[in-house]
Formats: structure tokens, C-alpha cells, sequence
């Protein structure tokens, strides 16, 4: 924990920072806690690394067996929680917060103390911290997706055909939860037919029928708290010349992406690599979302590869490449692949087929 509250620390210009969203707590102290309604609150001494935790008193068991903290502040139901941050904060200190989570009628507790003038935020300072991830950060993804990965190889075989969307996305559950995961990191989202041209669609009771492009999007959250997130696109049973079409241009535009994902290249022009591939074949008008996203504790995380994002992708970035094409009148196709960035190499943690024969299945 250390390291990052070092970090932390040292980014955020103000003497205290309090962080209030329990991913980013799970991040810096290693505690992963719902605390619904209740007060969760981390909070640090930028100038001698004191870290001091207001939690929950019915969670006290979880959070001394996960994190080694200067103070430990539990509280009861019936307690004015909040008075711990004014016996730990001195007036007239300058705080950081999560601007971006931070409640309202929590931010008016807070200037009941301190100035607004003296409150700042530190959004920006953590996305970044949580954006590079390290080797061990690098292990642990690559066990979620070998999990994910896994599950999806044995949907090879079912026969899908006749199945309902929900049939496929239970049989998924099923099939991680075998291979240790905990959960889903969201879904699984399986669309069919002209469904899969949705690409926020629903998983219902659609019939999965012959000729139907199956768009399954998931991933995984694993015993350690890190997450996959991954996209095939099977064609099932066979495939006219348009479907065929359409999915070798979204695999070009995927691998063009991949291919200008280096370390030093600016984010807007990932997006536009694959993008240009997609709109050079005429099918411009059917792609309508950022080509990635940064992932590892959460499924969506810093950064944002999108066409207006000027910054610059660093070593040791975790990003998703997810080009797609969705023709309402057909159906839609996306691939997506996690890629690790490092210095002078791109690594792939995706191994499952994305070659068109691949996709067929029965």
C-alpha cells in the first residue's frame, strides 16, 4: 500500500486527500468494501503518509486483515461519522477529493470545516495512478482472461442454434465460475440477429437462429479483484458474402488498431487507424463509440482511446481495441482484445481465434 499513497501523495497539491470511492480505497489500502448507505472514507496525510480509514464497524474483520493503516476509525449506525474527518483533518488545511463521486451533502459536511477555497480535487491524479499498471497488475489480468477465454472455448461445444440469448450468457456463468471466478465483470451480453447490431443491447429470450451474427461481449472479475473484458463475433452455421464482409473489415480495422498501439503514440490516432479502415470499406456511418478504454479493477478505467484524446499512451497502460460495425438491417460484428503496453512492445493477453472460419459454429 505504501507505494501508492506515496504516489498519491506526492501528485495531489493539497496537505490531505480523502478518497470516497470503494474501488479506489480497494486500490490504495487494499480493502474492498460496499458500504451502501454508510460512510467509507480514506483518508491520507500527503505530508508524513498517515492513512486513516472511517468505515463501517460491521465490516472491522474485513479491513484489519487487508490493509495496514496508521488509525482505524469504525463506526456505528447511530454515529456522526463524519466528525471523524474533523478530528483528523485540522481546520484551515487544504483537502483533495473525488470530485467526481463525493455526494453533495457530503461536500456542504466538508465546508462546514474548510473553506471551498481550500477544497480541491484529485480525479484526475488517481485516474492516472490507476491507468499504469505493473508486472503483477500484468499476471492477474492475464488469469481473467484465461478464464473468460476458457469459458468461451467451451461454448464450441454446445450447439447454440435454437438456444435463447439468456441460455448462452447462463451457460457462460456457469463455465467461468468453474474455472474460479468470482463474477461477472458485467453481463454476459450475448446478442443475435439483428440484435447484435445493438452495441449496448440486452441479453433476452431471442432464439438464436441459423444465419444469425452471435456478438458475445464479457468478461470476468477473479478472486483477486481484476477484471477481463473481451468480444467475439461467431457466425452461426454459415455466412453470406456480407457477413463475411463485414467481419473481415471490423478484424482489419481490430489489427490496425493493435498494430498502432505503441507506447508514445497519441490516443486519437489508435482511434483513427482502426476507424479508417472501417469508413475507407464504406461502413463509416455504422461505427459510433471510441475504439477503447483502459480496464483492470473496474471494466472501465483511464484512459480513453478515443479520436479527441491528445495524450500520449504509456508504458504500462492496460487498453481494450473494440472496433465494430452495426447495420441495423443485418446485425452487427465487434471484436475486442485487452492489450499490456510496455516500453517497446505491445502484449496481447488475448489468444482465443478471431480469424473468420473461426467464428463458424453450429
Amino acid at each position: 500500500m505504501t507505494g501508492k499513497i506515496e504516489a498519491l501523495a506526492k501528485s495531489v497539491k493539497a496537505d490531505y486527500s480523502i478518497i470516497s470511492d470503494p474501488m479506489n480505497i480497494f486500490y490504495f489500502s487494499g480493502v474492498h468494501l460496499e458500504p451502501h448507505e454508510r460512510l467509507l472514507l480514506l483518508l491520507v496525510d500527503n505530508k508524513t503518509l498517515d492513512t486513516a480509514m472511517i468505515y463501517p464497524a460491521l465490516d472491522g474483520e474485513t479491513v484489519k486483515a487487508n490493509t495496514d493503516l496508521t488509525t482505524y476509525l469504525p463506526h456505528d449506525d447511530q454515529d456522526d461519522a463524519f466528525q471523524y474527518v474533523f478530528d483528523t483533518i485540522p481546520e484551515g488545511k487544504t483537502v483533495a477529493v473525488e470530485g467526481e463521486h463525493l455526494i453533495y451533502s457530503r461536500y456542504l459536511r466538508l465546508i462546514e470545516k474548510y473553506a471551498p477555497e481550500n477544497i480541491s480535487t484529485l480525479d484526475d491524479e488517481v485516474n492516472y495512478l490507476r491507468g499504469k499498471k505493473n508486472e503483477r497488475d500484468k499476471a492477474e489480468l492475464q488469469r481473467a482472461v484465461d478464464m473468460t477465454e476458457k469459458a468461451l472455448e467451451d461454448l464450441k461445444t454446445i450447439t447454440v442454434e435454437g438456444k435463447t440469448e439468456m441460455e448462452i450468457s447462463d451457460f457462460l456463468v456457469k463455465q467461468f465460475k468453474s474455472y474460479g471466478a468470482v463474477g461477472p465483470s458485467f453481463g454476459p451480453s450475448v446478442l443475435a440477429g439483428k440484435k447484435s447490431a445493438m452495441p449496448h443491447g440486452e441479453t433476452g429470450t431471442n432464439v438464436i437462429e441459423r444465419g444469425d451474427f452471435l456478438l458475445i461481449d464479457f468478461g470476468v472479475v477473479s478472486d483477486t479483484g481484476y477484471v477481463s473484458d473481451m468480444t467475439r463475433t461467431f457466425i452461426v452455421g454459415e455466412a453470406t458474402k456480407e457477413q463475411e464482409e463485414i467481419y473481415k473489415t471490423v478484424l482489419r480495422s481490430n489489427l490496425e488498431g493493435i498494430k498502432a498501439s505503441q507506447a508514445g503514440t497519441v490516443m486519437g490516432d489508435i482511434d483513427r487507424a482502426s476507424r479508417d479502415v472501417i469508413e475507407d470499406a464504406g461502413y463509416g456511418e455504422y461505427f459510433m463509440h471510441r475504439i477503447g478504454h483502459g480496464l483492470g479493477h473496474d471494466v472501465h478505467e483511464a484512459p480513453s482511446i478515443h479520436g479527441g484524446n491528445t495524450d500520449k499512451l504509456e508504458a504500462g497502460h492496460v487498453i481494450t481495441i473494440e472496433p465494430g460495425i452495426y447495420n441495423p438491417e443485418i446485425g452487427g460484428v465487434r471484436i475486442e482484445d485487452m492489450l499490456y503496453i510496455d516500453e517497446d512492445t505491445t502484449y496481447n493477453f488475448n489468444s482465443f481465434p478471431k480469424d473468420f472460419e473461426s467464428m463458424i459454429i453450429k
